[in-house]
């Protein structure tokens, strides 16, 4: 039997000796917390320095939480095998805190709750309950901090995130491109090297890799431009200005709003910026990445469960290869804070070793702050969690496995939960209502692009994304939707001049240099990406029916399960990808999928009659590097083809969500100047200045061509509009880039505002 092997007969949570040692005497003990509580009190009227502003948000992320998980109870040794725990809880007293200071405030006759002060004294009170309940804690809630203690060595990966960050705000500036390569470069050296070495170095380092890596992808590009980066977020971010200026959260004043509904866009971000100081946008920028982050790290450790230490950071690092990690995960603050909080609810589902009443309350715990956190995640989890349960009934008599009470209790508090959360207490259904509509009226749509794509296969490779169109069709088809559904826009006369026909555009991108390497990166990472999911089923069975298997990996693999009859349905149905993004949907899934992936591979592995250990871990690392360089861009860098905003000034992704500070002002002048029910005309390239900076996003108009403007309304132009000269429409399940309608514009508009880079049009 292999080293890997003897890991898996060994408790999971047991207690590293150093936490056996009788804790210090309470007073000592009680002097200590008192002393990082007090900390916060002396730093707030501070809180404009950065120095105190990184030690504000350390102690906010860590202090609160470490006090819950000993209230709770909860074993040192189960915390330092998963110490994701932490930040995690401390998020849910902040949530509860906040939001007991939110609407309690008022009625005490403090009108905005949501400042440093009220926030703080919250806080303050709430940490020195759990610290009164944690006073006769037993001795096992003792955190091993000398085994989780980062040395020089350990916290060298953490200059990369800095580099990165470097190199974005350098793009910023308009340098090139150099010092944000040398950061990506890094990732996937350092990366590839800790994983040939996984086996003689300690997991922190291993865990410290994984994490620079996460933080320094995701920082490469929420902090490009001069606001937030996506649409998303932009939103988001609109919502979060509204509630820090009114210094009050209200929780039925937007009905159907899912932005302002959870509080990971309200009390979290308001919360976090009053106490520590950090300015809204950074928050979203700096800190929500930072938490983020954590996800490839968690599921590291769940990993370490059923893998040895080599596969469990293989499984991590292959989520930060997936391009949706760095550029859609920091697009999506909701998100970016549910997915850790779903590795944690699973962390805790599956720790097989705690007492359920241990257990039970810290999944419950984590199961509602996942609901507040993310509908939308809620809802997948409420999913995966079902199709589990089913799956795991349906083998009961195959391998007797049990369904455990972690499993059903997840279930019911993610589901209850969001009944009541989105509910009666939000009214942000809005989504389930629309998919179940979309559902009744069309059905599952299933491969919506194969007659475009050229065949099943194609269609199924594509997956439900917009493919081109053209001008002429886009022109066509848009009129004739206008005449159906917008009677009420009124084109001008001459509108139909040949003279204003839609013309096509390309945005220019780099010539490719070697065509031969760069197509066979491009087919090796499709067939990569395929590879994934066929591993992924095959090492779900062996998890789920295999002998040798541990009751933790059997449950993995009936989840592995349940994922991939999920995501096959969101792959082939039109329906299901309007209502979740397959490649975010991936990202959730590989929590689980990853690790299936790396048990077959491990088992391949060590097969010893094969000799094949040297070759598996080859083909492992080749496999982490061909995805990681195509899919972030280093290939199109280095090879041409062009990249995404993270090593670029320029192309499709820099177009559409690059936003300058020319923009914000010219939308937030727009904004201080429309009224109730005038139109406003703007395009994808010009939606997220407007989304950003001003309220009028529910009533915009996103078709800017002659046919569709109507004779009496605002036009918005972007940077992209005005110097680039072109504009981007999706419609009907496909995507045009044309010129333009600058002459159409000049000839019929009023030109109200415009800056060099940005302007408005009125009629």
């Amino acid at each position: 039997m292999t080293s890997a092997r003897l890991e898996l007969s060994r408790p999971v949570c047991r207690v590293p000796p150093s936490s056996l040692r009788e804790p210090p005497a309470f007073p000592a003990v009680t002097f200590s917390w008192l002393v990082l509580l007090a900390l916060p009190i002396v730093l707030v009227p501070a809180h404009h320095s950065w120095a105190a502003q990184v030690l504000l948000a350390a102690l906010m992320l860590t202090v609160p939480g470490v006090l819950l998980l000993r209230a709770l109870r909860v074993p040192g040794g189960a915390v330092a095998s998963f110490p994701v725990y932490v930040p995690c809880a401390s998020i849910v007293v902040l949530y509860g805190t906040g939001l007991a200071v939110n609407m309690t405030g008022p009625v005490i006759g403090i009108a905005e709750p949501l400042r440093p002060w009220p926030m703080l004294a919250g806080f303050e009170l709430v940490c020195l309950i759990l610290l009164a309940v944690s006073a006769n804690a037993p001795s096992d809630v003792a955190i091993p901090w000398r085994d989780l203690a980062l040395t020089g060595r350990t916290a060298l990966p953490l200059v990369l995130p800095l580099v990165a960050a470097a190199g974005a705000i350098r793009l910023n500036t308009g340098h090139s491109n150099g010092v944000a390569l040398i950061a990506l470069c890094g990732c996937v050296i350092m990366t590839v090297a800790l994983f040939a070495y996984a086996s003689r170095v300690n997991i922190s380092l291993l865990a410290v890799g994984l994490y620079a890596a996460g933080l320094a992808m995701m920082w490469s590009f929420s902090l490009r431009g001069a606001s937030v980066y996506g649409f998303d977020i932009s939103n988001e971010y609109n919502v979060l200005q509204h509630v820090s200026a009114a210094g009050v959260w209200h929780p039925s004043n937007n009905p159907d709003s899912a932005y302002a509904a959870m509080l990971s866009t309200t009390i979290l971000p308001s919360e976090l910026h009053a106490i520590t100081g950090v300015s809204d946008l950074m928050v979203f920028k700096l800190v929500y990445p930072t938490l983020c982050a954590l996800f490839p790290v968690a599921v590291f450790y769940i990993g370490r469960r059923t893998l040895s230490s080599r596969w469990a950071f293989a499984a991590g690092v292959l989520i930060i290869t997936q391009s949706a990690f760095g550029q859609e995960l920091p697009a999506i603050a909701r998100q970016e804070i549910a997915l850790v909080f779903f590795t944690a609810l699973m962390a805790a589902v599956l720790e097989t070793s705690l007492p359920r009443r241990r257990q039970l309350p810290v999944t419950i715990l984590f199961g509602l702050a996942l609901v507040v956190s993310h509908y939308t995640t809620t809802y997948v989890t409420v999913t995966l969690i079902g199709l589990t349960l089913i799956l795991q009934s349906l083998t009961f008599w195959i391998r007797r496995t049990r369904v455990s009470a972690g499993m059903i209790t997840a279930l019911l508090v993610s589901a209850l939960g969001a009944v009541l959360w989105y509910g009666p207490v939000t009214h942000s259904s809005s989504n389930l209502v629309q998919l179940a509509k979309a559902t009744q009226s069309q059905g599952l749509d299933l491969l919506p692009n194969r007659s475009q794509a050229g065949g099943l296969i194609a269609a199924y490779l594509d997956g439900n994304t917009a493919t081109p169109g053209t001008p002429q069709q886009y022109e066509r088809d848009v009129q004739a939707q206008y005449e159906k559904d917008k009677p009420w826009v009124h084109p001008l006369p001459d509108a139909g001049s040949p003279a204003y026909a839609l013309r096509a555009s390309t945005t220019p991108t780099p010539p490719v240099k070697l065509p031969a390497v760069y197509n066979a990166f491009s087919l090796a990472n499709v067939l990569a990406q395929q590879l994934i999911y066929l591993l992924g089923a095959v090492g779900a069975m062996m998890l789920a029916f295999g002998r040798a298997v541990p009751a933790v990996g059997r449950q993995l693999g009936i989840l592995t399960g349940g994922t991939l009859v999920f995501l096959v349905a969101i792959r082939f149905s039109g329906t299901l990808a309007s209502f979740y993004n397959a490649e975010r949907a991936l990202l959730q899934a590989m929590a689980f999928l990853d690790i299936s992936i790396f048990w077959c591979v491990q088992v391949l592995a060590e097969r010893r009659r094969l000799r094949l250990s040297s070759a598996v871990s080859v083909a492992a690392a080749a496999l982490i590097v061909v995805i990681f360089a195509t899919s972030n861009g280093l290939v199109g860098a280095i090879l041409g083809g062009g990249t995404a905003t993270n090593l670029a000034n320029s192309g499709n992704d820099y177009e559409q969500f690059y936003v300058t500070p020319e923009e914000l002002a010219s939308a937030a002048w727009l904004g201080g100047q429309v009224r109730a029910g005038e139109l406003v005309y703007t395009d994808v390239y010009g939606q997220l200045p407007l989304v950003t900076v001003t309220r009028i996003s529910s009533g915009l108009l996103f078709d800017v061509t002659p046919e569709t403007l109507s004779n009496h309304a605002w036009v918005y132009a972007s940077r992209t509009n005005v110097v680039d000269g072109q504009a981007h429409a999706s419609f009907n399940n496909y995507s045009v880039v044309y010129v333009y309608p600058t002459n159409f514009l000049n000839s019929n508009y009023n030109l109200v505002y415009t800056n060099g880079s940005s302007k408005v049009y009125h009629r």
